[in-house]
């Protein structure tokens, strides 16, 4: 599958929204990681967690919206998000 991701910024610079071609969830369904050990049980959010920076997590059917610590760049974190989408959807 072609994995197609769309990055949306928000009015809070440490919040973005990455968008996918891929249900992660259930349309009209989200689920709020607010930390790593929320996330045990989800291997998409476990994985998010494993970047460095990444404080918390919203996942809204193919969206995926990702809070970071101020103190980390989106440089650092955002394709190492990206990677992990893409190598979330193509292994399901």
């Amino acid at each position: 599958m072609t994995v197609e991701i769309e990055i949306t910024a928000t009015r809070n610079p440490n919040y973005v929204t990455f968008s996918t071609n891929h249900d992660f969830i259930p349309p009209g369904t989200g689920q709020t990681y607010p930390d790593a050990e929320s996330a045990e049980l989800n291997p998409l959010a476990k994985a998010l967690f494993e970047i460095p920076g990444v404080e918390s997590l919203w996942v809204l059917g193919n969206h995926v919206h990702v809070t970071k610590n101020e103190k980390i760049p989106w440089t650092r974190i955002q394709s190492r998000v990206i990677e992990t989408l893409g190598r979330v959807i193509n292994s399901g």
